[in-house]
């Protein structure tokens, strides 16, 4: 017979037992009591409620932080300065963390509200810093690289039978792409010309890693995933 739970405090109670033994409650009364709300409902919170007061309690700390951060720049400088940066930042964090709770099961609607609050963060940090100089031929293209590259990735891993050290791989290889990138519009932007230096070796370090991850996933350990790897 499957143990009961009591509705009040959410103690398991042993197989005859009419009272919990903790809050001293019946089981059955206080299962017609559906309009009280106790201290042990919060466990049988839906996933989405939950989200909701997580993102909730984020406003508030964000509020907070931002309320803080401006009232410390009056007092000591007496105006606007490093503030401005902060609340950007503290903002855009907390556009993200809305993103999450209401359009995690949205993947287009989520990728779309990430991709633009990360660029308008960029413009006001630009925009903060005159003359406007380096978004469009930095943020910009990086950004959204960046961004792609994430969907990409995610799409590769969707489509994985087995996971293991071959996610592990294929994060090498992007993240070698995306250096490349930066290294490439960082030298069209600064230096009017294309010289891939640095990048090049990040790249000649983690291809040949992701090789090795490969060859570990799909011929030693034939699509063990990491958790039995590691004894997880």
């Amino acid at each position: 017979m499957k143990n009961r739970i009591c509705p009040n405090c959410g103690v398991i109670l042993d197989e005859g037992l009419e009272i919990c033994p903790l809050c001293k409650t019946s089981p059955e009364k206080a299962a017609g009591k559906e309009d009280e709300v106790y201290a042990s409902d919060i466990l049988h919170l839906s996933e989405k409620k939950s989200r909701i007061q997580a993102w909730e309690l984020s406003a508030i700390i964000a509020f907070s932080a931002n309320l803080i951060c401006i009232i410390v720049d009056m007092v000591i400088l007496k105006g606007f300065s490093w503030s401005l940066y902060a609340v950007t930042a503290i903002t855009g964090l907390w556009l993200f963390i809305t993103s999450f709770a209401f359009f995690l099961k949205r993947p287009v609607l989520l990728g779309t509200s990430l991709v633009v609050t990360t660029l308008s963060m960029l413009i006001i940090f630009d925009l903060l810093s005159p003359p406007v100089n380096w978004f469009v031929g930095i943020g910009l293209p990086v950004s959204v690289s960046f961004w792609i590259l994430f969907a990409i990735y995610l799409l590769i891993l969707r489509r994985l039978k087995l996971k293991g050290f071959n996610i592990l791989a294929y994060a090498f290889i992007e993240l070698s792409v995306f250096c490349i990138i930066i290294d490439l519009f960082s030298d069209l932007a600064l230096k009017n010309s294309i010289v891939i230096d640095w990048s090049a070796i990040t790249a000649a370090t983690l291809v040949p890693t992701a090789g090795v991850l490969f060859f570990m996933h799909y011929r030693m350990k034939r699509g063990k995933d990491l958790g039995s790897f590691f004894h997880v």
